[in-house]
Protein backbone atom coordinates (compact mmCIF):
# COMPACT_ATOMS: atom_id res chain seq x y z
CA UNK A 1 0.00 0.00 0.00
CA UNK A 2 1.46 3.62 -0.97
CA UNK A 3 1.60 5.99 1.75
CA UNK A 4 0.79 9.80 0.75
CA UNK A 5 3.64 12.30 2.25
CA UNK A 6 1.83 15.95 2.08
CA UNK A 7 3.56 18.78 1.68
CA UNK A 8 4.00 22.13 0.55
CA UNK A 9 5.77 22.95 -2.88
CA UNK A 10 7.67 26.13 -2.31
CA UNK A 11 8.14 28.70 -5.23
CA UNK A 12 11.10 30.09 -6.10
CA UNK A 13 12.10 31.74 -8.81
CA UNK A 14 15.79 33.63 -9.96
CA UNK A 15 16.38 36.98 -10.82
CA UNK A 16 16.23 38.56 -14.34
CA UNK A 17 17.65 41.47 -14.57
CA UNK A 18 21.31 43.31 -14.94
CA UNK A 19 22.79 45.65 -12.37
CA UNK A 20 22.92 48.19 -14.98
CA UNK A 21 19.20 47.95 -15.75
CA UNK A 22 16.55 50.30 -14.81
CA UNK A 23 14.28 50.26 -11.50
CA UNK A 24 11.52 49.64 -13.79
CA UNK A 25 12.96 46.46 -15.02
CA UNK A 26 14.02 45.64 -11.68
CA UNK A 27 10.96 45.38 -9.91
CA UNK A 28 9.51 43.51 -13.12
CA UNK A 29 11.88 40.67 -12.15
CA UNK A 30 10.27 40.63 -9.10
CA UNK A 31 6.52 39.93 -10.30
CA UNK A 32 4.39 37.09 -9.02
CA UNK A 33 4.30 34.45 -10.75
CA UNK A 34 0.50 33.93 -10.35
CA UNK A 35 -1.43 37.08 -11.28
CA UNK A 36 1.95 38.68 -12.57
CA UNK A 37 1.36 41.57 -11.24
CA UNK A 38 4.39 43.93 -10.00
CA UNK A 39 3.60 46.99 -9.07
CA UNK A 40 2.44 46.49 -5.72
CA UNK A 41 4.60 43.24 -4.59
CA UNK A 42 6.01 43.57 -1.19
CA UNK A 43 9.58 42.49 -0.70
CA UNK A 44 11.85 42.14 2.00
CA UNK A 45 15.45 41.40 1.00
CA UNK A 46 17.49 39.15 2.70
CA UNK A 47 21.31 40.23 0.89
CA UNK A 48 23.84 38.73 3.48
CA UNK A 49 25.47 35.45 3.38
CA UNK A 50 25.77 32.65 0.68
CA UNK A 51 22.42 32.64 -1.20
CA UNK A 52 20.84 36.37 -1.41
CA UNK A 53 17.30 36.30 -1.89
CA UNK A 54 13.96 38.59 -1.67
CA UNK A 55 10.85 36.78 0.26
CA UNK A 56 8.18 38.26 -1.81
CA UNK A 57 4.74 38.66 -1.11
CA UNK A 58 1.77 39.54 -3.47
CA UNK A 59 -0.95 41.52 -1.96
CA UNK A 60 -3.40 40.94 -4.93
CA UNK A 61 -3.72 37.25 -4.11
CA UNK A 62 -1.79 36.36 -1.42
CA UNK A 63 1.05 34.46 -2.69
CA UNK A 64 4.30 34.10 -1.78
CA UNK A 65 7.53 33.00 -3.11
CA UNK A 66 11.13 33.98 -2.91
CA UNK A 67 13.90 35.19 -5.82
CA UNK A 68 17.74 34.23 -5.58
CA UNK A 69 20.21 36.83 -6.55
CA UNK A 70 23.40 36.33 -7.82
CA UNK A 71 25.65 38.98 -6.08
CA UNK A 72 25.71 41.73 -8.70
CA UNK A 73 22.27 41.53 -8.49
CA UNK A 74 22.27 41.67 -4.56
CA UNK A 75 24.39 45.18 -5.01
CA UNK A 76 21.87 46.63 -7.51
CA UNK A 77 18.89 45.53 -5.10
CA UNK A 78 20.78 46.69 -1.63
CA UNK A 79 21.12 50.26 -3.90
CA UNK A 80 17.35 50.74 -4.93
CA UNK A 81 15.54 53.95 -3.42
CA UNK A 82 13.01 52.25 -0.37
CA UNK A 83 9.92 52.84 -1.96
CA UNK A 84 7.60 55.49 0.28
CA UNK A 85 4.70 53.60 2.30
Amino acid sequence: MARETAYIAALVDIARFRPEDPDALVHASLACPMCLRSDDVEWEASLQGYDPSVQCRCPSCSQKWRVYLAPDQALRLGLMPVPAA
